[in-house]
């Protein structure tokens, strides 16, 4: 008996120290990490020496970031591409399929997956690269996106902030689409319009430009006190036209 608690005290010692260990390599990664590029309070790390070409990237990113009060508010934000499949599980946990996670609970850090860091292309977990309209530089924006929004909100209400209102805007800044095209699409039901089928925001970011550029609604409102979900599709679908500006 004696022994089977000493062993059960060495485990949850154990665990304990882990558990610990891994909390602080969540808010302080850098020493996994063997480059970085700052632009604009956005720093890009990387874990393999970058390449000169990713300049540009950070630059994309940092330039969506800037026309943003929420993320120009936000302070310095970390980004961590993982050059390993196994790098970013060990961040990303469960999470390690998709193409990028935003840590806003520990660290505030955002962290994405191999990339081909030449080309501005993220790397699917197919090992293909993801099509070219959402470039490298999107993904950056888009996680960093969510870290701001989580510092403009504080932890508990960005914990409480419902999905299509945190990747809407997330995705409305890191991206520029045809918003009358989507509009069609989204009446039309197409697959790209829906995100359990395509693992797209774009509906999410359709909703969000009405409220914030048809609507007038201002940031801090869509954030704090956003409207009811279904109450803006149907809107949206009572639509003969989508309003020009």
């Amino acid at each position: 008996m004696f022994g089977m608690r000493r062993l059960l005290r060495r485990s949850l010692l154990v665990l304990l120290i882990a558990s610990v260990v891994y909390l602080v390599l969540l808010a302080y990664p850098q020493p996994l990490f063997a480059d970085e590029i700052a632009r604009n309070g956005l720093i890009v790390h990387t874990s393999v020496p970058l390449p000169t070409a990713m300049q540009v990237s950070v630059d994309r990113a940092a330039s969506r970031l800037q026309r943003s009060a929420v993320s120009r508010g936000a302070g310095t934000i970390h980004v961590f591409i993982c050059q390993t499949q196994p790098l970013f599980s060990l961040f990303a946990r469960q999470n390690y399929r998709v193409g990028g996670v935003a840590d806003w609970l520990v660290g505030q850090h955002a962290f994405l997956r191999e990339s081909d860091l030449l080309n501005d292309r993220l790397i699917s977990p197919s090992g293909t690269p993801v099509a070219a309209d959402r470039p490298l530089s999107y993904f950056i924006a888009h996680e960093a996106m969510h870290i701001a929004i989580a510092r403009y909100l504080g932890r508990l209400q960005y914990s409480q902030t419902p999905q299509w209102v945190d990747d809407g805007y997330a995705d409305y800044v890191a991206r520029d689409i045809d918003y009358a095209h989507a509009w069609r699409q989204f009446r039309e039901d197409a697959r790209e319009l829906d995100p359990r089928r395509s693992g797209l925001y774009l509906r999410y970011h359709l909703m969000v430009a009405y409220l914030l550029e048809k609507k007038r609604m201002p940031v801090d409102v869509l954030l704090r006190t956003p409207p009811d979900r279904d109450a803006v599709e149907r809107e949206l679908l009572s639509l003969t036209d989508w309003p020009s500006s």
